[in-house]
Protein backbone atom coordinates (compact mmCIF):
# COMPACT_ATOMS: atom_id res chain seq x y z
CA UNK A 1 0.00 0.00 0.00
CA UNK A 2 1.29 3.56 -0.69
CA UNK A 3 1.51 5.73 1.87
CA UNK A 4 3.04 8.56 -0.05
CA UNK A 5 0.31 11.00 0.56
CA UNK A 6 -1.06 9.71 4.17
CA UNK A 7 -1.97 12.47 6.88
CA UNK A 8 -1.63 11.81 10.36
CA UNK A 9 -4.17 13.29 13.10
CA UNK A 10 -4.00 14.30 15.89
CA UNK A 11 -6.01 16.23 18.20
CA UNK A 12 -6.07 19.93 18.92
CA UNK A 13 -7.93 22.75 18.27
CA UNK A 14 -8.03 22.75 14.55
CA UNK A 15 -9.65 19.32 14.33
CA UNK A 16 -13.18 18.65 14.60
CA UNK A 17 -15.54 16.11 13.27
CA UNK A 18 -16.43 18.38 10.27
CA UNK A 19 -12.86 18.32 9.08
CA UNK A 20 -12.02 14.60 9.88
CA UNK A 21 -15.58 13.81 7.61
CA UNK A 22 -14.38 16.80 5.23
CA UNK A 23 -10.97 14.72 4.93
CA UNK A 24 -12.25 11.00 4.64
CA UNK A 25 -14.89 12.09 2.27
CA UNK A 26 -12.39 13.86 -0.27
CA UNK A 27 -10.34 10.91 0.56
CA UNK A 28 -13.14 8.15 -0.78
CA UNK A 29 -13.48 10.32 -3.87
CA UNK A 30 -9.88 10.39 -5.09
CA UNK A 31 -10.07 6.48 -5.04
CA UNK A 32 -13.55 6.48 -6.64
CA UNK A 33 -12.75 8.42 -9.75
CA UNK A 34 -9.84 6.27 -10.07
CA UNK A 35 -11.87 3.01 -10.08
CA UNK A 36 -13.76 1.63 -13.56
CA UNK A 37 -17.29 3.39 -13.66
CA UNK A 38 -18.52 -0.27 -13.86
CA UNK A 39 -17.00 -0.12 -10.11
CA UNK A 40 -17.93 2.88 -8.28
CA UNK A 41 -21.07 3.39 -6.83
CA UNK A 42 -24.54 3.85 -8.28
CA UNK A 43 -25.86 6.59 -6.75
CA UNK A 44 -23.30 9.54 -7.56
CA UNK A 45 -24.68 12.03 -4.68
CA UNK A 46 -24.00 8.98 -1.71
CA UNK A 47 -20.34 10.76 -1.58
CA UNK A 48 -18.79 14.01 -2.94
CA UNK A 49 -22.11 15.79 -2.94
CA UNK A 50 -23.20 14.15 -6.79
CA UNK A 51 -19.71 15.47 -8.18
CA UNK A 52 -17.34 13.43 -10.28
CA UNK A 53 -14.81 14.27 -11.75
CA UNK A 54 -13.83 13.84 -15.43
CA UNK A 55 -10.43 12.33 -16.68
Amino acid sequence: MNKKHWITLEDGDGVDGRLIRELVTESYRLVVTRLPKSDQPVDPHTYAGGTRVSR
